[in-house]
Parts: C-alpha cells; sequence; structure tokens
C-alpha cells in the first residue's frame, strides 16, 4: 500500500511538468480571444480551473484522457493579443487525477522524495496547500525559463491536483512571486470548484 501510495503521489507531483507545454509557446501572432478561456470544469465540475485576475486559459491546451486531466494558464494579454490587466509574465499548469478513495495528498516530503536528491530548495505547507521551489528544470519546459520553478498540490473534492509556475530566466516567478502565485492559483480552484457533499 505505502508503495502504491508512493507511485500516486510522484505521479500527482510530476503530472504537471511530463504533459507538453507545446500549446503556450508564443508563435509570433496575436492569438484569437476565442482560444482564451477564463474557467474550465472537469470530472463534471467537481474541479473547476479558474485563473488569478490577469491570467486566462489557453483553450488549445486543454486535455481529457484516463490518465487526468490538464490545462495551461498564461497572461491573458499574452492569449488574446489584446491590451487588459497587466501581469507577472508566467505559464502555469493545473493536472487534475481521478478520484481515488485511497489517495492522499503528497506532503512537502514525499514531493522532495519524489523529485530526487538536492532537487528542492524549500518547502511550504499551509491551508492544504503543499509547495515546492525545484532547483532546475524549468528551462527544459518552458524554453528561456527559469531553471528554478513552483510545484504545488492539494486535494479538492477527492481529487489530487498539482500545479506548476514557470517563468522567464531571472524573473520573480523563480522566487516568492512564483509561490504566491501557485496560492493565488490555488485559491482561484478552491473557489471556482462546487463543494462535494458526497465527500
Amino acid at each position: 500500500m505505502a508503495r502504491a501510495r508512493y507511485g500516486i503521489a510522484a505521479r500527482a507531483v510530476c503530472l504537471a511538468a511530463c504533459l507538453p507545454l507545446a500549446a503556450c509557446l508564443a508563435s509570433g501572432e496575436p492569438e484569437f480571444p476565442q482560444k482564451a478561456l477564463r474557467s474550465v470544469a472537469f470530472h463534471d465540475g467537481a474541479v473547476t480551473v479558474g485563473g488569478p485576475r490577469g491570467y486566462c486559459i489557453d483553450r488549445a491546451s486543454i486535455s481529457r484522457d484516463a490518465g487526468g486531466r490538464f490545462a495551461l494558464l498564461a497572461s491573458c494579454e499574452s492569449l488574446t493579443g489584446q491590451p487588459g490587466i497587466t501581469v507577472a509574465p508566467a505559464v502555469m499548469t493545473v493536472a487534475v487525477l481521478p478520484r481515488g478513495s485511497a489517495v492522499a495528498q503528497p506532503d512537502a516530503t514525499a514531493m522532495a522524495d519524489a523529485l530526487g536528491p538536492n532537487a528542492v530548495l524549500r518547502t511550504d505547507e499551509a491551508d492544504g496547500i503543499t509547495l515546492v521551489q525545484v532547483a532546475n528544470g524549468g528551462e527544459t519546459v518552458l524554453p528561456g525559463g527559469d531553471p528554478s520553478h513552483w510545484r504545488a498540490s492539494m486535494m479538492i473534492n477527492g481529487h489530487i491536483v498539482g500545479l506548476a509556475a514557470y517563468g522567464p530566466n531571472g524573473g520573480e516567478i523563480a522566487g516568492p512571486r512564483g509561490r504566491d502565485l501557485l496560492r493565488e492559483l490555488a485559491e482561484a480552484l478552491r473557489a471556482a470548484s462546487a463543494p462535494d457533499d458526497g465527500i
């Protein structure tokens, strides 16, 4: 049981970074407004993804399969090509695993173990959200990105939700702003997701 639970925890930690992020990369041409969404509902509304103010969902990034659900967020300005609220340049991902009655949210120790030795710079656990600052790998997910990035895990209506935030090399998302942005994203998900009385 412990081995199975660790495997699920590792999957939750890595899911956000393992799925392709090609949809977020700039093409040099402005996106049409209809390609940006304010929210998307997963698992019959048990988890509804909505970004912090100024961030939208890239419609082309949304995926639904047996392994889970995925969405990518970036600034609404970058996705629509229209002026709007100016926010820190960042790419955020949300990965939602199917509900499992025996699944527990991975804590900071489990996340650090899954990421490997010396991979985690710092951890933060509060209000049901586990956050880790990862030392490397951000530049492989986001070309031109900072190696340091943030990941988080939380539970919403029985689903493990994995979050990640990536930013430009040397930018503020690699530091405390990335942690704060993931907290904002987590709270936005909680606010948008209807309570499940069956849990």
